[in-house]
């Protein structure tokens, strides 16, 4: 189902949009890093995503505007943007809505 979008649009509805159609390991991470920043061995467990899958999962809400990482050293440590608090707050309950896992 392909939706256009107008570029002329409030930024509410396209965001509900891109937000409800998130996997779920993306959300996870949201709602862990909605407590506190954490580096990549600890947001893997507070947020029960793999670490395999935590790259991948933190592409989406990297590209989305909503996670940006500090680097110390060797180590990253990942945290909302102020957008991803203010998207969180805005939009708790979708970010807390797991979809279906697909089965191939």
């Amino acid at each position: 189902m392909a939706q256009d979008f107008d570029l002329s649009m409030q930024l509410k509805p396209y965001l509900e949009s891109m937000i409800s159609k998130l996997p779920n390991a993306p959300k996870l991470i949201m709602q862990a890093l909605s407590n506190k920043d954490y580096n990549k061995e600890d947001l893997s467990i507070e947020s029960r995503v793999r670490r395999g899958e935590l790259n991948y999962a933190l592409c989406w809400i990297e590209a989305l505007g909503f996670v940006q990482f500090n680097t110390s050293g060797r180590q990253k440590l990942y945290s909302l943007t102020p957008l991803g608090k203010k998207v969180y707050e805005e939009f708790n309950d979708l970010f807390h809505k797991m979809n279906e896992e697909q089965k191939e």
